[in-house]
């Protein structure tokens, strides 16, 4: 098993397309007050479902707003679109964000995926291998940045030269990244703190699969394995059934899963949410 020696925690997924803001903003402040670990939004400026002329709140500046209104919950995004933004831009806004909530941010970062709204919106959409380099060079920006007072950095795609940051973040941003391809995973024993599938259809096999790859990275860079957490947002499953939501937890915790992000349920299914919380959740993590 992956990972035994951490603590189960729970979060929410909350994306934005097809809501509004009373929406988001009661969903985060619900994930507050019932103490949950985590609450995220998305990365995405058209809706991945529905009508594409429905609403979908940019990630960046929402959770800057939805930081501010709440106190306790860790907030993040899953995950950054390296090809939206270029990266120093983007350790800029999460230091902001970090800052505005007091070093409650989990840093969601991956290569990028979706064509269309690269389409949409004339934003370069490179092949996979191009996206995973750009994506290699963008952590070592962002690393680099976050830990110096000044940063130098040639690479093929970006620069940085003399470049100050400050002020640097409250706490060490954990880095949450995404990915399941194979340089991808490379990425992630380099440089993640927390690494998520982003599949809500792995199979605890598949995931187990996957981990192995992390483990292997790790060890041929002299990294111990334990000190990256796995965490599943579990795509298509959100905490609406007791029985689903203990099932699905017991399935991939048994394969080292420590961290699970589930979608959160319409209104009417909230009371079903605070019970999970209150009665669930914490037998689940002393059981």
């Amino acid at each position: 098993m992956a990972n035994p020696r951490h603590p189960l925690r729970f979060g929410v997924l909350i994306a934005q397309h097809q809501r509004d803001w009373q929406f988001l903003l009661d969903g985060f402040k619900l994930a507050d007050e019932i103490g949950l670990d985590s609450a995220w939004v998305f990365d995405h400026f058209i809706p991945l479902y529905g009508s594409e002329d429905g609403p979908c709140l940019d990630g960046w500046t929402l959770m800057a707003g939805l930081a501010a209104h709440t106190s306790r919950v860790r907030v993040g995004i899953l995950v950054t679109g390296n090809t939206y933004r270029n990266p120093a831009l983007l350790a800029k806004q999460a230091v902001t964000v970090d800052t505005i909530s007091g070093g409650r941010l989990n840093f969601g970062v991956g290569a990028g995926w979706f064509e269309r709204e690269h389409d949409a919106y004339g934003i370069t959409f490179p092949p996979l291998k191009e996206r995973v380099e750009r994506f290699t060079e963008a952590m070592a920006v962002i690393d680099s940045l976050m830990q110096n007072q000044r940063s130098n950095f040639d690479g093929r795609y970006y620069k940085l030269h003399d470049a100050p940051f400050a002020p640097k973040p409250q706490q060490h941003i954990p880095i949450v990244i995404g990915a399941s391809g194979p340089k991808m995973l490379k990425i992630v024993a380099r440089y993640a703190d927390i690494w998520d599938t982003l599949g809500g259809d792995v199979s605890p096999q598949r995931f187990t699969e996957l981990s192995a790859q992390v483990e292997q990275n790790c060890r041929a860079i002299g990294r111990d394995p334990i000190s990256i957490r796995w965490q599943l947002a579990a795509g298509g499953h959100n905490i609406e059934n007791v029985d689903t939501f203990r099932r699905f937890v017991a399935d991939f915790s048994a394969v080292g899963v420590s961290d699970f992000v589930f979608d959160l349920p319409e209104r009417e299914h909230w009371d079903t949410v605070r019970h999970i919380a209150s009665e669930v959740i914490p037998e689940l993590r002393h059981g």
